[in-house]
């Protein structure tokens, strides 16, 4: 028998227009059966969220940046992939999007406006990971794990979450379920990732080196340094190669085939 699983969505936000364009647009969220909360003003994403998941009530509680749009379909797909991971690992604590394996790996598959290219590739079979991107993070509740309040800013918290579930025993996955990121070029990375990033190498220093999307966490502040200088570079003399947001992410959900009609999941 296939359980429904229920579904509650919270975004941290900060652009009114940003939102409306993507997340609120997604079909299942502006006309349909999903419930979206959206946070304002918040200090940092793991102390919203830690709060979020403490007034959760859903089987599954999905964390989406306010830039994402879900096409068509895509919860129905969801409910499939809970069911299909389920089967695998009852004890599965966090899916996501995209995120890198133990060996560095990148496994993912979605649109990006700021490289105007899909990123990643299908991949039938979810993929266990050691970090995922904090773009669609999809946490089971009942595993009972939560956001670290400590974390400060807005980055790694997708890091920080899986190595929590790791340090409990359970096992976090990217899946294949595509979205639209309808994000603006990433053309620098400023303080407040700094300190993420520092206070993640303080925090698990007796598992590094660890990788992520953006960078690899290490006690050496190479790394962090070269990848910073590369996005200067990129944005000083490379800028030709930055795209800008679409106006229209359901456009380009439906001509790369994101979205799915319900009888086809």
């Amino acid at each position: 028998m296939t359980m429904t699983w229920s579904v509650q969505v919270y975004c941290v936000a900060n652009d009114e227009a940003i939102l409306r364009r993507n997340l609120q647009a997604s079909p299942d969220i502006a006309g349909g059966p999903i419930e979206l909360s959206v946070i304002w003003g918040a200090k940092a994403a793991s102390v919203a969220y830690r709060e979020a998941v403490a007034r959760a009530h859903a089987d599954v509680v999905v964390f989406a940046h306010q830039d994402v749009y879900f096409p068509e379909g895509w919860f129905s797909q969801l409910n499939v992939a809970c069911e299909r991971l389920s089967s695998a690992d009852p004890c599965w604590a966090v899916a996501g999007l995209c995120g890198m394996t133990n060996d560095g790996e990148f496994v993912g598959h979605l649109w990006d406006a700021g490289l105007g290219a899909v990123c990643g590739a299908p991949f039938d079979v979810p993929r266990q990971v050691t970090s995922l991107d904090e773009v669609v993070l999809i946490l089971r509740r009942a595993s009972e794990i939560s956001f670290d309040p400590g974390l400060p800013s807005f980055h790694l918290y997708g890091t920080d979450i899986v190595l929590e579930a790791h340090r409990l025993g359970m096992k976090s996955y990217a899946i294949n379920l595509p979205v639209i990121h309808n994000s603006k070029a990433g053309v620098r990375l400023d303080g407040t990732y700094v300190a993420a990033y520092r206070f993640m190498v303080q925090k698990w220093r007796v598992l590094l080196p660890l990788p992520t999307v953006i960078v690899r966490l290490t006690r050496n502040p190479l790394p962090l340094l070269l990848r910073g200088l590369r996005l200067r570079y990129k944005a000083l003399l490379r800028a030709s190669t930055l795209h800008p947001m679409v106006e229209s992410p359901e456009s380009i959900a439906r001509e790369l085939g994101f979205a799915a009609r319900e009888d086809c999941v």
